[in-house]
């Protein structure tokens, strides 16, 4: 099967580039299709997602990240030819979501700093000077990984560009929907106009977890009167089966099939190390448990940002911690009622459609010790060495997104979940390189 898709992967390569960035709304095909079978299931392959599909890693993208993205990696055990796959790519620095002070320069991704024994940000790019880290920018059609740092379900119809996203100012769908060269077309057309025939699909994760990493999550009930950030279930719901429902049918209509799709469902946020036990955090900051007082009483959560601000506020001084850096009994309850709908409502989704499938990432982070998972953290009490952090976990340096070991599983999870339900026989990445 292999060599037969490296042939369809050279053909459908060919015909992408003869279009050029055409990228104009999809009318009713005239063609007669034959829907894809076999080998050609996956002679093109697109994914769409948020920071996870664009390979986020270490609060940033860089090339180092984009190489073990969990897209790419796909698209490596499919047996995709180096370089067909186009992503994004950033040289280094990269460019991260880290606050500089200075307005005129824009962060890279983070390390660890050993001299200083903290997490810092590798280097800085002056605003001038970031377009020649775009290494791919002229790639002449729409990226074969169209991840965007921070999109929610209703950017990925909406959103054209930093000024439309439904974060303001998220200049990450300007260096990836590059609309300034196409003409303004959102995620879900240029998705739609790359005609996949097979496609990996992970959004929501920020319809729960931006209020989640706010530390004030609000349903409009928890904090009454104070501004909702989280996606009400039942909107997520219609605009999820919505997203589906409006990539395959614009398929069909521009293409003559339907597309494969394999989505992920949300983790948990006690899957995840930003979000660490009490008992974690004071190991951390190297503040005895019972010396943490926090402006809310019943703090069960605290957010791995607490530690920067300690750091910068004198430690014990800057005590109690500020309620947006914990998460209280009642907050943590209302993100894990969130995720629990939404899972409910993807599944639903998938159930539903018959060219939809699953991939469980919930139940597969959930399996995860999150004590250990966070140990990376504790490199900054001196507790575990940075090599020993590396090596043993899936999380990278901010505590949200994977390190490449991570991103490796997850382009497994989805592997296994094509060959349970498409009868493939792709190998696994293994973890150990």
């Amino acid at each position: 099967m292999r060599k037969s898709l490296i042939i369809l992967l050279g053909a459908a390569l060919a015909g992408l580039l003869a279009t050029g960035c055409d990228l104009e709304a999809p009318g009713h095909s005239t063609l007669s299709v034959e829907q894809p079978s076999g080998a050609a299931v996956f002679g093109n392959y697109v994914a769409v997602g948020n920071s996870l599909t664009a390979c986020f890693i270490d609060s940033g993208l860089i090339l180092t990240g984009h190489a073990t993205s969990y897209p790419q990696l796909i698209a490596t055990q499919m047996g995709y030819p180096a370089g067909s796959f186009m992503q994004p790519l950033l040289a280094p620095p990269g460019l991260g979501s880290t606050a500089l002070t200075n307005p005129m320069y824009r962060a890279g991704v983070l390390h660890y700093d050993a001299m200083a024994g903290s997490i810092a940000v590798l280097d800085s790019t002056h605003i001038t000077e970031i377009q020649p880290l775009a290494l791919a920018a002229s790639w002449p059609v729409p990226y074969s990984n169209l991840g965007v740092p921070g999109a929610t379900l209703k950017d990925f119809a909406d959103a054209l560009d930093s000024s439309t996203s439904q974060s303001p100012g998220n200049a990450f769908f300007d260096l990836i929907l590059r609309n300034s060269v196409f003409g303004g077309y959102s995620m879900l057309e240029q998705l739609i106009a790359r005609g996949p025939t097979i496609c990996t699909f992970w959004l929501g994760n920020n319809d729960v977890l931006g209020g989640a990493t706010s530390g004030q999550p609000n349903d409009g009930v928890v904090h009454a009167g104070e501004a909702v950030n989280l996606t009400p279930p039942s909107l997520f719901t219609a605009m999820y089966g919505a997203a589906l429902d409006n990539f395959t049918n614009g398929v069909m209509e521009r293409h003559g099939f339907a597309p494969v799709i394999f989505v992920a469902n949300i983790p948990s946020i006690t899957s995840v190390p930003f979000f660490m036990p009490k008992a974690l955090f004071a190991q951390a900051s190297g503040i005895p448990e019972g010396m943490l007082a926090m402006e809310e009483s019943d703090a069960q959560i605290v957010l791995f940002t607490a530690l920067g601000y300690l750091r910068a506020h004198g430690g014990l001084a800057a005590l109690p911690l500020p309620a947006e850096y914990t998460l209280s009994v009642a907050e943590a309850q209302l993100v894990a009622n969130t995720v629990t709908s939404y899972n409910s409502a993807i599944a639903a989704a998938v159930g539903a459609r018959s060219n939809v499938f699953l991939y469980d990432a919930n139940a597969e982070l959930a399996a995860l010790d999150p004590m250990t998972e966070a140990a990376h953290f504790l490199v900054l009490a001196s507790a575990v060495g940075p090599q020993t952090a590396a090596a043993t976990t899936l999380f990278s340096l901010d505590g949200v997104h994977p390190n490449n070991r991570g991103y490796a599983r997850v382009a497994n999870g989805f592997l296994n979940a094509m060959n349970a339900q498409l009868g493939t026989d792709f190998p696994m990445v293994d973890l150990a390189t």
